[in-house]
């Protein structure tokens, strides 16, 4: 009977000690699900960002060029204009002389 009685006690404290390690996994679990989730949510934020930026750099990128386009014209339209009064000049000056 003694026997079965320290049988006892030892798979009682035997339950103890898994329960106790038990306890501990789950708070390790819960520990690192936390920190999971926040890597993930930060891995979302940050494709995030990364895509706005991406966004925000084509969006510059092609403003640029209309702009640059734009110049380009003006610059061929005030030479156009600069070889038209110059020609014009030119001709006053053959009919003056």
């Amino acid at each position: 009977m003694e026997k079965l009685e320290s049988y006892w006690m030892e798979a009682q404290s035997l339950c103890k000690a898994v329960d106790e390690h038990l306890k501990e996994t789950q708070a390790q679990y819960q520990t690192l699900e936390r920190k999971y989730s926040k890597a993930k949510r930060m891995i979302k934020e940050y494709q995030q960002k990364e895509a706005e930026h991406l966004q925000k750099e084509a969006a510059q990128r092609q403003a640029q060029e209309e702009s640059q386009a734009s110049h380009k014209e003006e610059t061929d339209n005030l030479q156009e204009k600069i070889i038209r009064v110059t020609l014009n000049t030119q001709t006053l000056k053959d009919q003056i002389n």
